[in-house]
């Protein structure tokens, strides 16, 4: 028999569900409707924000259904993945390519946005279909469902000590895995590892906002979360970038030199890429300055230390 915190709990988990199934939904009809590339980026966010909530309350919803469930979320995160970054590149280029005048750059920048470009258009296809297998698993149905049978009744709701002591134990752990990589921050070539504070930063952030509800308080940690893992992100853009032109400059000269039958005039795209990947290892440079810069103040601010009090009296 169910006691009465976990029912509460439940209702709460249903309240949550209740803002973001119909958040997503909005942002679905978006994509299929309107083909805006915000719709796309703002399905997965909050794709991942609702997978987020079946991991910390999977106990009260069940293993089986949250396993389940989170498993149809992360396929249409994945489907998604590839065409907003694409999205996010052409974007970029557009932007650097309005602001260079020099012919010697723009026409390695112009073949680059070109390939990118035909890519997109190859997958935009993929985008819909996606859709269309994640309305047929019928995910959102059934959390309807759970929504239906777990009111959540605001004037009556008193705040359990079983989710308050949840919060502290999932903001505790995420914060440890957190720290994990803090050792390697220092340096921009810690790839990997700054990679993975992203995630592990974005883990937390989405976590915490489960628990803004019930503690207010939380708002100018939740903002400052963000601006790390804007921080990281944008670093981690860069890094894939870096990647993704030294392939360029290796598949574009393997194509002139089987269209031509030689690569001579690879030598007027090359420019272009040389010039962007040093403008990028630069700026990379800049934001990690930025983000160790905004990490090592809010870490002598007590950011972590007053994070951790807000939950730590669970039993009271």
């Amino acid at each position: 028999m169910e006691t009465s915190e976990k029912i509460i709990i439940r209702s709460y988990v249903a309240d949550l569900f209740t803002s973001q199934i119909s958040y997503l939904e909005n942002q679905i009809e978006g994509i299929v409707y309107d083909g805006n590339i915000e719709f796309l980026h703002h399905t997965r966010v909050m794709s991942r924000r609702i997978r987020n909530t079946l991991t910390v309350f999977s106990p009260f919803i069940g293993k089986k259904t949250s396993k389940r469930w989170f498993i149809s979320f992360k396929k249409l995160t994945k489907s998604l993945t590839k065409e907003r970054d694409l999205d996010v590149q052409i974007a970029f280029l557009e932007k650097e390519i309005s602001n260079i005048s020099e012919q010697k750059y723009l026409t390695g920048l112009q073949r680059l946005l070109l390939r990118k470009q035909q890519l997109r258009e190859k997958k935009q296809n993929g985008v819909k279909q996606s859709i269309l297998n994640f309305e047929k698993e019928k995910t959102l149905t059934e959390i309807q469902l759970f929504i239906d049978n777990n009111p959540f009744d605001t004037e009556s709701f008193s705040l359990p000590n079983e989710l308050k002591r949840l919060s502290y134990l999932e903001i505790e752990k995420l914060t440890k895995i957190c720290f994990s990589y803090v050792p390697f921050i220092t340096s921009p070539d810690n790839t990997e590892a700054l990679h993975s504070l992203r995630i592990a930063m974005k883990n937390l952030r989405y976590t915490t906002e489960l628990f803004n509800p019930i503690y207010p308080q939380l708002d100018s940690f939740i903002s400052t979360m963000k601006k790390f893992q804007d921080d990281l992100g944008e670093i981690h853009d860069y890094d894939v970038w870096l990647t993704d032109l030294d392939s360029f400059l290796d598949e574009e000269k393997q194509r002139i030199n089987k269209f031509y039958g030689q690569a001579g005039p690879f030598n007027f795209i090359k420019p272009g890429i040389t010039y962007l990947i040093d403008e990028i290892k630069n700026r990379k440079i800049k934001i990690h300055e930025k983000f160790l810069e905004r990490w090592n103040e809010q870490f002598q601010n007590q950011f972590w230390s007053n994070l951790r009090i807000i939950f730590e009296n669970f039993d009271n």
